[in-house]
């Protein structure tokens, strides 16, 4: 085969602002961060995800040396924000903390003005954290196969509390009513606080909700655990059996905040910032922190964290397809 001159000179040229264009990503990363970085959280202050996010800032802000100011910005359910990191400039000093929510089960349920995939540089996913099925303190259902006789035997007469329609916890629940198939009422509430006290005082007889926030209810007494959401044993509850092994293979559920970036971010920026959060999550005392709260930690490169997403995006869309669920 015979290259012409101009093909050659073609070639060449294209090389050349290929390898221009890397090293001025690379010249941009190595340089980075010389001022301080914002880092967005789409939710009201004192929840899991801004505390998670003023954490991670911290982290990064002393391995830096600029630094990471975390700035709430609620709104939407969390669409606001992340929207807002969606338009911000690729250039690694706008970053956001948001949430499961947000990115993979609302983009299903209403237009949101952002891709999930195609709008982010997908930086850090640091730990995944399951739900807890609970029942009241003084329910007569002490385990899960005695709740499936319950449903089985009054079939639509039980309730279910959740934390509101289309929430992970609302989801869980119709994943659970397919996978044993099971009827029973759903009572959704503006919240895992209410949803929590009612399912406490009785008003419902089951609830799935983040371990994060049940988890010390059951400790003190004032609920039963009856299942985890997650395909392995919770190391902070190996009395609690995972409802996968219960009947239900792959039953997993689970909540989860994570690190973004806007897409077109430079890859060796994403990069750094990824290996230090995995980093501070390897810590022992990060380690600890979320197995007292029921949660996993992950090691994922940005493409893993991707991979991740892109699986959770469709195991809840198939949910919320089945159920016919709509927002309204």
């Amino acid at each position: 085969m015979t290259i012409s001159r101009r093909g050659l000179a073609g070639s060449t040229l294209a090389m050349a602002a290929i390898l221009g264009s890397w090293r001025s990503a690379a010249a941009q990363a190595a340089a980075w961060p010389d001022r301080p970085v914002r880092v967005i959280l789409p939710f009201p202050p004192g929840g899991g995800t801004d505390v998670s996010a003023r954490l991670i800032a911290q982290h990064l802000q002393t391995r830096f040396g600029q630094p990471f100011t975390v700035e709430n910005r609620s709104g939407g359910a969390g669409v606001m924000g992340t929207e807002q990191l969606a338009r911000s400039a690729p250039d690694g000093y706008t970053l956001a903390m948001t949430a499961s929510g947000p990115m993979s089960i609302l983009p299903q349920l209403q237009s949101v003005p952002y891709d999930p995939i195609r709008s982010f540089a997908h930086v850090a996913l640091p730990s995944i954290t399951p739900l807890l099925l609970v029942t009241p303190a003084n329910s007569p259902t002490r385990t899960l196969p005695e709740l499936l006789a319950r449903l089985r035997r009054e079939p639509g007469r039980l309730t279910a509390c959740n934390i509101g329609v289309g929430s992970p916890s609302h989801l869980a629940a119709e994943m659970f009513a397919r996978a044993f198939n099971v009827q029973y009422e759903q009572l959704p509430h503006r919240g895992s606080a209410p949803a929590l006290t009612d399912t406490v005082a009785g008003t419902c007889d089951f609830l799935f909700d983040s371990t994060a926030s049940s988890i010390p209810l059951v400790r003190q007494g004032q609920l039963r655990a009856l299942g985890v959401t997650a395909l392995e044993q919770v190391p902070a509850m190996p009395e609690i059996p995972i409802i996968a092994g219960q009947g239900a293979p792959g039953f997993l559920a689970t909540t989860w905040s994570c690190l973004l970036a806007p897409a077109g971010t430079p890859a060796p920026i994403v990069e750094r910032i990824n290996a230090e959060v995995r980093a501070f999550t390897a810590t022992p005392a990060m380690q600890e922190r979320l197995r007292d709260q029921g949660s996993i930690p992950l090691d994922l490169a940005p493409e893993g964290f991707r991979a991740y997403l892109e699986r959770e995006i469709a195991t809840w869309g198939a949910v919320i397809r089945a159920a016919n669920i709509r927002l309204t």
